[in-house]
């Protein structure tokens, strides 16, 4: 299997120990062949609503010679299959809403990682009985978020601060946050510069305040010698 990007491998890493893995738009089925090598899953539901691209998956799968612990399925989203697990990587966050709520059986963990709506997903979660075990920001190129929940543990009770920009992006320094943080401040003033958006401005307003905590956090921490990353 190719050398995985740091996205993909920061996905690879989310990943529990489970008897059935759904991988949903799989694509090329890098995330699941990996949960089959490293014994990370009895069985994988390689999912893809294009042929194509699950036929991709279907061929890494053959070379792996994972084909006997592999099934395939062209369609939309999870629709019937059951698993313990579902990895929903790379689509939007409405559209992951979307898969999970058209659902018939909802796995007990979830690794998501919505390219935008992020808010969204954190919501819908909460409001739909699971968890936030994990959610933070990373850098590959771009800023990804990383969503990991389960039905059976996890943070049910998400204060605005976190449900906008993730639990762990505000419950500790993460370096790649804060950058993205002083980059989306910059573009917010930019263009409250020009016009005064109220919704904008209080988001922009929590966001200075939030990497200001952040900051003196760590910069405390690192005076008493108390690690904070």
């Amino acid at each position: 299997m190719k050398q995985l990007t740091l996205r993909q491998q920061t996905i690879c890493l989310a990943l529990p120990k489970v008897d059935i893995l759904a991988d949903v738009g799989c694509d090329h089925g890098y995330v699941g062949a990996y949960a089959l090598t490293n014994a990370l899953a009895r069985q994988v539901l390689f999912c893809d609503i294009s042929e194509p691209s699950l036929n991709k998956a279907r061929v890494l799968c053959q070379k792996l010679q994972l084909l006997d612990r592999a099934q395939f399925y062209c369609m939309d989203g999870l629709q019937d299959v059951r698993s313990d697990c579902a990895v929903i990587a790379g689509m939007g966050g409405l559209e992951i809403i979307s898969v999970l709520s058209k659902a018939k059986h909802l796995p007990a963990k979830l690794v998501l990682q919505p390219m935008r709506n992020q808010k969204d997903v954190r919501q819908w979660l909460v409001g739909n009985g699971y968890g936030i075990v994990s959610d933070k920001m990373f850098y590959d190129g771009k800023f990804y978020d990383l969503i990991t929940a389960d039905v059976n543990s996890g943070e049910r009770s998400l204060t605005i601060e976190q449900l906008t920009f993730g639990l762990n992006n505000v419950s500790c320094y993460n370096a790649d946050f804060l950058w993205y943080a002083d980059k989306e401040i910059k573009k917010c003033k930019q263009i409250l510069s020009r016009c005064a958006i109220p919704a904008l401005m209080e988001y922009t307003d929590m966001l200075v305040a939030t990497t200001q905590r952040l900051k003196e956090e760590h910069n405390a921490a690192r005076i008493i010698g108390i690690p904070k990353d």
